[in-house]
């Protein structure tokens, strides 16, 4: 197991929304997630997004808050949500997470610097499939993540 992989839970995530498909679903690339990152420091979401294009991924947007990462989750029908657990004032990723999933089943992954044992029980809480990654994640360990939760990647 990687050493900044924190937290894997054993439950696989459910995808898909049940009554709300979008036309994205159809523009989407076969076998790749449809990627939401919400993250409030500008280059560590510059940095993911270059690392997830070069996989060849298919990135939604990139949100800085928690209101604007659950609108855009929501509307874009992600997939996968790239979450930083700080997001400076007003509700953290953890309670992002929590939204989105109210509205519709979406995978997460936690990528933090923020790994004390209260959020990573609030982790498990909301989301107890969710893996937990240190920052700075390399590439190798955010593709081989994200390979875990999408083996067909």
């Amino acid at each position: 197991m990687p050493s900044d992989l924190l937290y894997f839970g054993e439950k696989a995530p459910q995808r898909g929304s049940p009554s709300h498909a979008s036309s994205e679903d159809e523009m989407a690339v076969p076998g790749k997630p449809r990627i939401v990152i919400i993250e409030d420091e500008f280059l560590v979401a510059w940095n993911l997004q270059t690392i997830l294009r070069d996989m060849g991924f298919d990135l939604c947007e990139i949100a800085s808050d928690a209101a604007s990462g659950v609108d855009c989750a929501i509307k874009q029908a992600a997939e996968l949500l790239l979450v930083d657990v700080n997001l400076g004032g007003g509700p953290d990723g953890i309670e992002a997470v929590r939204r989105v999933r109210d509205y519709r089943e979406v995978a997460a992954i936690f990528i933090t610097a923020y790994t004390d044992e209260a959020n990573l029980s609030r982790i498990r809480q909301v989301a107890p499939d969710a893996p937990v990654l240190s920052k700075p994640v390399s590439s190798e360990v955010l593709f081989s993540t994200i390979k875990r939760l999408f083996p067909q990647t």
